[in-house]
């Protein structure tokens, strides 16, 4: 009888707790659905008590984020009073549209919270439609000017995907994600230009890009743009074909490692 009148009030609680962290998120301008419950969160929220700091404790909970917020609140009566502290000072936290999950942890007066962007890369079947998108935003970006650092660009022609730059794309993705690392260079020691030339392709010019952690065709031509040598090759009018491809090891650091390859043909 005492466990059945204690489990209510502490999901009760809870539930308070939540519906004011989404009213904390609304006055910050949050778009975009409400958190929801995410078992492993509240296990790492758990952990958060115990002293855990919070990568240990999304670790030890099987939990992989993209992005992750932690908030510790003490003294506060309510869930309401708790939440509201947030807003003065977290706001740009609150609002990340990213943030889709939320484990909770209170004891007595003391609350615990963590907002989490969960690590969801597109699946292998995706690829075909992963590929073609990020096609059409390099495009996008190829079609006005830009300044990629402090280099200017001219708008370019678009570029088409070519099969076998994917296959070399898509070879060098599988071999960082399979060893966990990020560069240019090859485990075998390969560059870019010989793991074209193993496909095939004659060319007279190559470029690549390589990224590791984003899980969108968006988040990684975003960061590609955002990096100067980067951008360069996106923007570079003499590339007319590209191949893109990306590769998930979920134990590895990165997560998902992406390889794009630019080319002007022979």
């Amino acid at each position: 009888m005492i466990l059945a009148a204690i489990a209510p009030t502490v999901a009760a609680a809870d539930d308070a707790l939540l519906q004011a962290l989404q009213q904390a998120r609304r006055q910050c301008g949050a778009a975009g659905p409400a958190l929801r419950p995410q078992p492993q969160l509240d296990q790492a929220a758990r952990r958060l008590a115990g002293g855990a700091p919070l990568e240990s404790a999304l670790q030890a909970s099987g939990y992989r984020a993209q992005r992750s917020f932690q908030w510790t609140l003490r003294g506060y009566r309510s869930p309401q009073a708790a939440m509201q502290a947030l807003v003065p000072q977290h706001c740009r936290a609150l609002a990340d549209p990213s943030l889709r999950e939320v484990g909770l942890q209170r004891s007595g007066n003391a609350w615990w919270v963590i907002a989490a962007a969960p690590f969801d890369p597109p699946a292998a079947g995706q690829s075909g439609d992963v590929s073609a998108r990020v096609l059409v935003l390099v495009n996008r970006a190829r079609a006005q000017p830009r300044r990629c650092g402090s280099q200017p660009f001219d708008a370019a022609a678009p570029v088409s995907l070519n099969a076998l730059l994917v296959r070399a794309a898509a070879a060098h993705a599988d071999s960082m994600a399979r060893y966990g690392y990020l560069a240019h260079e090859g485990r075998d020691g390969s560059t870019p230009a010989e793991r074209v030339d193993r496909t095939g392709y004659r060319w007279r010019k190559v470029g690549e890009n390589v990224a590791s952690g984003q899980t969108s065709a968006e988040q990684v031509v975003h960061g590609w743009l955002a990096s100067p040598e980067h951008c360069a090759n996106i923007m570079e009018p003499r590339f007319t074909e590209m191949g893109v491809a990306f590769a998930v090891n979920t134990a590895s650091d990165g997560g998902i490692y992406w390889a794009q390859v630019f080319a002007l043909p022979r």
